[in-house]
């Protein structure tokens, strides 16, 4: 199965017009993203419409005693892969959210510097993450021993999502090569998934150039390397059947 792991959708970019985007570069899904917590309902309602939506990541306050409650309500929907944090910051490794989130074990997308994950994971050691955008690569010492670090735990996996635009400027495809050469060296194939961040890479770029500038990145692969990259990876994560 291949599958865009990050996506989102505005008024002007709907789930019609990114299922047309999959079908012609042969994925047979996503995993669309709320960005707001009053976004998840409707995102749950459109993967019961959509086949190709295979799972929504939830956008939840970690800090909110409704947290539990809400959660259940999520759990139920055969379509709820994950939670986003609303308000996860780095140093608020205690949120009682993130607790919850590992005792359910429900995956969690971090968006943070790959040197903030090992703090969360030392506090949080059977907590499932995803990290996002590569971890926000800058190529310092502390962003290649955060990656290092963070392997280590086989319950993290890698986002390599925002590839283009990540850190408000257009990388090529040589620029984020040593970060994705890196993430593939101590994460290994099995752990790593690309997500496409569509439509944040608009207007500059399309969606199918998300996916030039990773598999450019990658290099030359066996098909079975490319295709956990491009999907089984990301099934794997989340629990996609």
């Amino acid at each position: 199965m291949r599958l865009d792991a990050q996506q989102f959708f505005t008024a002007q970019h709907t789930p019609s017009h990114l299922e047309s985007i999959l079908r012609r570069a042969r994925f047979d899904g996503s995993i669309a993203t709320a960005q707001t917590e009053e976004e998840n309902a409707s995102l749950l309602a459109l993967a019961g419409e959509h086949a190709y939506l295979k799972g929504v990541i939830a956008c939840a306050g970690l800090d909110r005693e409704e947290l539990d409650a809400e959660l259940d309500r999520y759990q139920r929907n055969p379509f709820f892969r994950g939670v986003v944090g609303r308000d996860f910051r780095p140093g608020q490794e205690s949120l009682a959210g993130l607790s919850c989130l590992e005792r359910r074990g429900i995956p969690l997308d971090v968006v943070a510097h790959a040197a903030e994950i090992p703090p969360l994971l030392d506090r949080h050691p059977d907590l499932s993450i995803a990290i996002v955008h590569l971890g926000l690569p800058d190529g310092s010492e502390a962003w290649f021993r955060g990656m290092e670090r963070a392997a280590q735990s086989p319950r993290v996996y890698v986002k390599a999502s925002g590839l283009i635009t990540g850190g408000g400027k257009r990388w090529s495809a040589a620029a984020v090569r040593p970060f994705v050469a890196h993430a593939l060296a101590v994460f290994g194939p099995h752990r790593v998934m690309f997500g496409s961040g569509w439509p944040s890479c608009l207007p500059d770029s399309i969606w199918k150039e998300t996916l030039a500038i990773f598999t450019q990145a990658i290099g030359a692969q066996s098909m079975e390397t490319r295709e956990w990259l491009l999907g089984e990876s990301a099934r794997a994560f989340y629990g996609i059947g």
